[in-house]
């Protein structure tokens, strides 16, 4: 009899514990719910995501453009260049009337001048000069995209995509720069 004494003491003592320790878990519980951290978190995409963007709408933007011109020195070319002491090749667009200024400028600057330069090379033409050089072909050139741009309103919402695409670039550009800042 003793022993089931001692055996009901003890499981009434593991029961008085476990419902002492019970409601020390409950209490503990109860007051983690009413005192949950919370935590936001907030995404942003990379500088890259709105690059690819701008460039994916830009090309496709000249691929319209390209199929509803008619004149051959309006179209737009792209090509891939490395610039001078970079190995990283990026892609690069130029109207046609441009290419053939540079390709001119350059041809007439390796023409030796006989006795004037002793056969010394003339410097070859850079961007800045050749712009300035097709300044009327380009005024011709946005004349032309203005009439088709108003004839044609699927390149007007391309354009507009370009538009909205390079925008939202310079905001994620500028916010970059301001975040890096502060």
């Amino acid at each position: 009899m003793k022993n089931a004494v001692t055996l009901v003491t003890r499981f009434g003592l593991v029961a008085v514990i476990l419902l002492a320790f019970s409601t020390i878990v409950y209490s503990q519980s109860h007051e983690k719910i009413n005192d949950i951290e919370v935590v936001d978190v907030v995404g942003q995409r990379p500088l890259s995501y709105y690059r690819k963007q701008l460039v994916e709408t830009e090309l496709a933007f000249y691929d319209m453009y390209n199929a509803l011109t008619d004149q051959k020195e309006f179209k737009i070319r792209c090509r891939i260049e490395k610039p001078s002491g970079s190995h990283i090749a990026r892609k690069v667009c130029y109207p046609q009337y441009e290419l053939t200024a540079i390709a001119y400028e350059t041809q007439i600057a390796m023409i030796p001048k006989a006795q004037e330069t002793r056969g010394i090379i003339e410097p070859l033409p850079t961007s800045s000069g050749v712009k300035v050089l097709v300044n009327n072909e380009k005024r011709a050139a946005t004349e032309h995209l203005i009439k088709l741009l108003t004839e044609n309103p699927e390149l007007l919402e391309q354009y507009q995509a370009l538009i909205t695409d390079m925008k939202n670039f310079k905001q994620a550009k500028s916010e970059l720069q301001q975040a890096r800042s502060d």
